[in-house]
């Protein structure tokens, strides 16, 4: 994992996207916790209003907006730009997931992942980097988290659509912090193992990667994740099973495979 000079957080807002559920809320928790103003953005008003009753954030800043639609992101950009001043940093955690052998899933479920997952990614990126521009300094940083899953890093079995969208997250990721290495603009990835959400139980309990790694909690994921914004590495792990099956796939990448094959059949 490449490393970045270290500079301290630049001061504004926090915007969160998918903060209706899981860990979009979870990061509102944490950050309003911690005295950030934070601005919400999901597909589900009801939801985002749970989770500034959560968060005891009556007052916060909620979008409703649909990451696949490009233009209504762009609007929403704007007016929370509008509203609540300067955007510091970005977490983009908006995203769905559907499990099961290849065959099983349907063609619409694909295309979901694909167009939330993936384009929906581009489409915050677009709206949210010249905010962040606008905000960052040499004197701070502004930051964009993208967050991939482990998935995003080494296709599971039974995973193959959430793993080819979460592999787009990541290959954007790296690219645009190739682009922005020159800029007060840090582009974070977070790769987090299963955790304990709406999403999760979506997912059929017969997958094999239960077998591959514990189920987090979503306090445990966003913590390390918010601790991740003091370190220079830019992609955050949780968990030892997930860093041990990191760093052996790039080291030893057909023991990973046994492994995968292990636990597509013990599923």
């Amino acid at each position: 994992m490449a490393l970045r000079s270290k500079r301290p957080l630049a001061a504004g807002t926090w915007l969160v996207t998918g903060a209706a559920s899981g860990l979009g809320r979870e990061f509102v928790r944490q950050l309003v916790a911690r005295g950030e103003r934070v601005a919400l953005w999901d597909r589900d008003i009801n939801g985002m209003d749970a989770t500034c009753a959560v968060a005891a954030s009556p007052r916060a800043h909620r979008e409703v907006v649909d990451v696949r639609d490009v233009d209504a992101v762009r609007e929403a950009a704007a007016r929370t730009r509008a509203t609540v001043g300067r955007i510091a940093h970005v977490i983009h955690c908006a995203g769905v997931a559907r499990g099961g052998s290849f065959a099983s899933v349907s063609a619409d479920d694909y295309r979901d992942m694909l167009e939330t997952n993936a384009l929906g990614s581009v489409h915050v990126a677009l709206a949210a980097v010249p905010l962040l521009r606008e905000c960052a300094s040499e004197a701070g940083r502004a930051t964009l988290m993208f967050v991939s899953s482990l998935a995003g890093l080494r296709a599971m079995p039974q995973l193959a659509g959430f793993s080819a969208s979460k592999y787009a997250v990541t290959g954007l990721a790296y690219a645009l912090r190739d682009e922005l290495g020159d800029e007060p603009v840090d582009v974070r990835l977070l790769c987090p193992p299963l955790a304990d959400t709406p999403l999760l139980k979506k997912l059929p309990e017969t997958l094999p990667s239960f077998k591959l790694s514990r189920v987090e909690s979503p306090e445990r994921v966003v913590s390390s994740a918010l601790d991740a914004f003091a370190e220079r590495e830019w992609i955050t792990l949780v968990g030892t099973r997930s860093r041990a099956l990191w760093r052996t796939a790039r080291v030893a990448p057909a023991l990973v495979d046994r492994v995968m094959q292990w636990a597509r059949r013990e599923s």
